[in-house]
């Protein structure tokens, strides 16, 4: 249909495409956060996609489960062993099991951290999200939740496995359980922490390129520096007396969450595996709680002030 405008006004014309209002039931926001978590999640995992989105996450977190469940695999044989007063050298534990194969995590944030969000700038679709009910806020706290909930996933597989294992190694499983089942419990607010930490490092240093590779190198590049330049720092320390030397290794990405997991089971940090004396668990236990704020924080305002 064609209209002709006034004297001095241009005509237009108005066309019907047959677009039609959506009728549907409107879930509002929650509902809107729920569906973008499910998807990041799967994303996480390269659901619904090829093959070769699915290899990278499975293969770390194989890598990380696989020690865990090499000895339930032998946990018969262990149990023999011990019995008949053989010496099977230092098992796995709850409490050491993530500072001795946490950096498989570290590539398995690399790998699939920068999948979250650097796509979604890449492609420009963060339009589409805030236009709807989705808000910022939102946005970060469905991809913050989706990698903390398949970090915990990856980092329960192992602590349920020693579970089991541990359990078998006993004549009674009915009464092992139930020794057994104090000593596990503390490993599940101690994975949450890990999965929480681990995740906002991940997504507050990748959000800030839209390109993935830079994001992953950032990342990985910020956990490997900061570790080593803490452990230089302390170590020259130690030797020139600096009382401060120790401090810098509490805000490690890694090391302060290694701490803060011996906290959960009543223990100080070990020091034959490198944490100093003048730190106990408590210490690390609020440098990783402040990570967590500090991070989650900057992921928030990274997308408040991101063009959209």
């Amino acid at each position: 249909m064609t209209t002709n405008g006034l004297a001095g006004v241009p005509a237009g014309s108005i066309y019907d495409l047959g677009y039609r209002h959506y009728e549907g039931e409107r879930r509002g926001r929650l509902y809107a956060m729920w569906s973008l978590y499910i998807e990041s999640l799967r994303g996480i995992w390269g659901l619904g996609r090829t093959a070769s989105a699915k290899a990278w996450p499975i293969f770390f977190a194989v890598l990380y489960g696989f020690f865990a469940v090499l000895q339930l695999a032998f946990s018969s044989m262990i149990s023999q062993a011990i019995q008949q007063g053989e010496d099977v050298g230092e098992l796995f534990a709850y409490d050491n099991y993530f500072t001795q194969f946490s950096i498989f995590l570290v590539f398995f944030c690399i790998a699939q951290a920068p999948e979250l969000v650097c796509r979604d700038q890449r492609h420009s679709v963060l339009p589409l999200y805030f236009t709807r009910a989705l808000r910022r806020v939102d946005y970060v706290l469905a991809k913050l939740g989706a990698l903390t909930t398949a970090l915990f996933i990856v980092l329960a597989v192992p602590m349920v496995a020693l579970f089991v294992g541990d359990v078998l190694m006993q004549k009674d499983a009915l009464q092992a359980i139930g020794d057994e089942w104090p000593k596990a419990l503390p490993a599940l607010p101690a994975t949450l922490l890990e999965a929480a930490v681990l995740a906002a490092a991940a997504l507050a240093v990748s959000s800030f390129s839209p390109r993935r590779a830079y994001a992953a190198i950032s990342y990985g590049a910020y956990v490997l520096i900061y570790e080593a330049v803490a452990g230089i720092v302390m170590g020259v320390g130690q030797e020139a007396g600096w009382d401060w030397s120790d401090k810098p290794q509490l805000f490690g990405p890694l090391t302060s969450i290694m701490g803060a997991n011996f906290w959960f089971f009543g223990e100080d940090p070990p020091q034959q595996w490198g944490f100093p004396s003048t730190l106990g668990a408590d210490a690390y236990l609020l440098a990783a709680l402040a990570l967590l704020t500090g991070f989650a924080a900057v992921l928030l305002l990274r997308y408040r002030r991101l063009a959209a």
